[in-house]
């Protein structure tokens, strides 16, 4: 019926345990789950659409089948194919509004025939996206560009419409009483990677240790740098203080049971993990890195936010909150009524919103 809108999710496969995959079904099971919409979800390639995590069973699934090509040259060759299927696929289905993503996303909403409605999101920050050329006839051609941090909005100027709209975070809120061990947690959470620059925490944290001897350090994640950090920890003689916990499913406990989290990366899209802390009360002492910190922590208020490469600035933050029990409790409880911005209801209520007035 006409009051219906039909919305169609375009990502080339659901098949990854991915960052995006994971925002995505929590976003379109939101959505199919609201008055008045229907959501479709199509694939590109075939055999990678069996989604990575549970999808409700009211959004319909449609697979282009497309053979996933081998190469860079191969995906040049493939894309006149996609387009020619995408296009016959779309008008069949007659979406309402169309969502794109990545670069396969930029170059279907430049290049395709159809004259309907299309949204862009963005869920890498511009300048680190792969296949930039693809961005400017993007830009151009798509109803409403849609970013998850502020800075990245001020990287599509010529967008006919540029909405922020941050990911939200479906990680239960509890108020569990933190556990009473005679040792206070920090957290690093997040891939092992340089983006997250690991490394430089650890040569931090060996000052900081020094100066607060019954902390620790508790590392939940994997990733390249794994051997690495390893050795730096017993290199460092911090390996009393450090512990490496790998990955875990069950992190809300993990966040119930510490003190705050700390985040020194180069870059980041928008860090799911302040958002998730902040929902347990916790303050966060981050870089003031592009882009996302700055959109979620209040220097002073509920965190820090520290010059990127100013290490005796961030040594000097996390000392402050590690000496004040009262201040990392009034910190905290600010963190915890900022991470309302990023509920599942609030978000959903701006996704409505963006589409009607499309």
């Amino acid at each position: 019926s006409k009051n219906r809108m039909k919305l169609l999710y375009v990502i080339e496969h659901i098949s990854t345990v991915g960052g995006l995959e994971r925002i995505l079904i929590d976003k379109m099971n939101a959505l199919a789950a609201e008055d008045g919409f229907d959501v479709v979800l199509m694939t590109i390639w075939q055999d990678e659409n069996r989604p990575a995590f549970p999808l409700d069973k009211r959004v319909e699934q449609v697979c282009l089948d497309v053979k996933r090509p081998k190469s860079g040259f191969g995906w040049l060759a493939t894309m006149p194919k996609v387009l020619y299927i995408y296009n016959n696929k779309v008008r069949a289905i007659a979406p309402d509004v169309v969502i794109h993503f990545r670069a396969i996303g930029a170059m279907l909403t430049a290049f395709s025939s159809w004259k309907g409605y299309t949204v862009f999101e963005a869920h890498t920050a511009r300048p680190h996206s792969n296949h930039r050329w693809l961005y400017p006839f993007m830009e151009r051609k798509a109803d409403a560009v849609v970013c998850l941090t502020k800075g990245d909005a001020m990287n599509y100027p010529k967008a006919r419409r540029v909405e922020v709209i941050p990911n939200f975070t479906d990680v239960v809120n509890m108020d569990s009483p933190k556990s009473s061990s005679s040792q206070n947690s920090c957290l690093f959470v997040g891939r092992l990677s340089p983006q997250k620059n690991p490394l430089r925490l650890l040569r931090m944290w060996k000052d900081i240790v020094a100066k607060h001897p019954n902390w620790v350090l508790d590392i939940y994640g994997t990733g390249e740098l794994e051997e690495r950090v390893r050795a730096e920890i017993v290199r460092l003689g911090i390996d009393n203080s450090v512990i490496m916990h790998g990955y875990t499913k069950d992190m809300a406990q993990v966040y119930a049971g510490a003190e705050m989290l700390l985040l020194c990366s180069h870059t980041e899209g928008l860090p799911m993990v302040v958002m998730e802390a902040m929902r347990y009360g916790l303050p966060v002492v981050s870089t003031d890195c592009q882009y996302g910190p700055a959109d979620m922590i209040e220097n002073g208020k509920n965190g820090f936010l520290v010059t990127q490469n100013d290490d005796e600035a961030f040594v000097n933050a996390v000392s402050v909150l590690m000496a004040d029990e009262a201040l990392r409790k009034r910190m905290g409880e600010r963190a915890r009524k900022t991470s309302v911005r990023y509920s599942r209801e609030a978000i959903v209520e701006r996704w409505k919103k963006m589409f009607l007035e499309l």
